[in-house]
């Protein structure tokens, strides 16, 4: 009885084990600031944060992929000492955001034009580092004031390519 149990316990716990390491790691990255106007460089990090927190409300308990958690990705760019006005700052980010051992990263752009905000995102597969041309959000246009309401079809966009 107790071997059965025993057995029942690790069999488990291995198949727990089994289909958490199948799950993707999943990254989102600041979104780069491509209008050149470093007043706009707070955009970066408020797109990304309510990224991450609409795709965490929506992925309860890790169930499709697991997020790594914003404090770990800066950490990781702080730990090479990476400076954002380098010009090989976008290449030594992702040599930081490998040492997460992450499956996929999730990073944008956005720019001004003609008074209003043009945003894409795009999820990259970390083994390639190419975009995945099926889950992507682009050419949303918002006003400065509601550049924000581009989260949610930004999320119902790039959902699926996460899992």
């Amino acid at each position: 009885m107790v071997k059965r149990l025993l057995f029942s316990s690790v069999l488990t716990l291995t198949c727990m084990i089994g289909v958490a390491s199948a799950q993707q790691r999943v990254a989102v990255l600041p979104f780069r600031n491509m209008d050149n106007d470093i007043r706009y460089n707070p955009w970066s990090l408020l797109l990304a944060d309510s990224l991450y927190k609409a795709l965490q409300e929506i992925n309860i308990q890790s169930k499709d992929f697991i997020l790594v958690p914003s404090d770990s990705i800066e950490l990781a760019i702080a730990e090479l000492n990476l400076d954002p006005t380098n010009p090989q700052y976008e290449s030594d980010m992702w040599k930081a955001i490998r040492t997460l051992n992450v499956t996929k990263a999730v990073q944008g752009n956005f720019q001004l034009r003609d008074g209003r905000v043009l945003i894409n995102c795009y999820v990259y597969d970390m083994s390639s580092m190419l975009s995945d041309r099926n889950y992507q959000a682009k050419d949303l246009f918002k006003t400065p004031t509601t550049f924000i309401e581009t989260i949610k079809p930004i999320v119902k966009r790039i959902y699926p390519g996460l899992k």
